[in-house]
C-alpha cells in the first residue's frame, strides 16, 4: 500500500477548502520560492491575486525594486509552470508582522 506525503495530503486539502475561486492564489502562494527563489521569497509573500492582477508584498523598497526588475520572468514562469495567465503583479510595501506582548 502506498502512502502519499503529508505534505501532498495538506496541498490537496489547501486546494479543495479554497476551491476553484482561489486556485490561482494557492498556486502562487505555494510555489512563490520556486518562482522567485529563497531569497526573494524571504522578503516577499503574494497577497492576493484579484482580476488576473497578483498583488505581492516586499519588505522594502530595494526588495521590491529586485522583484521589478524580474516582473516580466516571475509572469513567464507561473504561466510556464500552470498554463495560467497573470495580467500584471503589483508590489506593495509592507512592514514585519509585530510580535504582540502579552499582559499580565
Amino acid at each position: 500500500m502506498a502512502f502519499s506525503s503529508f505534505s501532498r495530503l495538506s496541498e490537496n486539502l489547501i486546494y479543495r477548502l479554497g476551491g476553484d475561486k482561489y486556485r490561482s492564489f494557492i498556486h502562487i502562494y505555494l510555489s512563490w520560492s520556486k518562482i522567485v527563489g529563497e531569497i526573494l521569497a524571504s522578503q516577499s509573500h503574494p497577497v492576493k491575486v484579484e482580476n488576473g492582477v497578483l498583488f505581492v508584498a516586499v519588505q522594502n523598497n530595494t526588495w521590491m525594486q529586485e522583484l521589478i526588475l524580474i516582473k516580466d520572468d516571475i509572469i513567464a514562469k507561473y504561466k510556464s509552470i500552470y498554463e495560467e495567465e497573470i495580467a500584471d503583479i503589483v508590489f506593495l510595501i509592507s512592514s514585519p508582522k509585530r510580535k504582540c506582548k502579552r499582559r499580565k
